[in-house]
């Protein structure tokens, strides 16, 4: 039986190195080079009063990521917080990688006292749907069609 364990990110650690690479493949909307989006997390691990970065390891191996933010980039919305930049390494997919991190994430927003979290997505309503989030909103952010989702914590 494979094991999921979450790790909270700090500086200084070696899978935010990992964890910069993905983000800068990934999510174009950063426009930053690995290196760029290595020091960004630096600094965010950094300050851990309302926000927090966490990894999975899936079997020992790094296998996904997500934060919880203040605010998303640029958002059209004015809520607080999100979840935001939550990724999964294709070998890792559908194992629960994804669905432990948003529980993590969750858990860390309800800890802190919210009562709400957001998220914003353009083509995985659905999978957070099964997860519990509803829709709030659809706009156009960044030229793209996107969805406003949040969860009642």
């Amino acid at each position: 039986m494979s094991t999921i364990r979450i790790i909270v990110l700090a500086p200084g650690m070696n899978e935010l190195a990992v964890c910069a690479r993905w983000r800068a493949e990934t999510f174009s909307v950063l426009n930053a080079s690995a290196a760029d989006e290595l020091a960004s997390l630096e600094a965010f691990v950094a300050d851990p009063s309302d926000q927090v970065g966490l990894m999975a390891m899936h079997d020992g191996e790094p296998a996904g990521t997500a934060l919880l933010v203040r605010s998303e980039i640029a958002p059209v919305h004015d809520v607080t917080p999100w979840l935001a930049g939550l990724y999964v390494a294709p070998a890792h997919r559908r194992h629960g990688v994804g669905a432990t991190l948003v529980g993590a994430i969750e858990d860390l927003a309800r800890q802190r006292g919210h009562r709400r979290l957001f998220l914003y997505t353009t083509d995985a309503a659905d999978y957070y749907q099964r997860l519990g989030w509803g829709i709030v909103d659809r706009t156009r952010w960044n030229g793209a069609d996107t969805v406003l989702m949040a969860i009642d914590l």
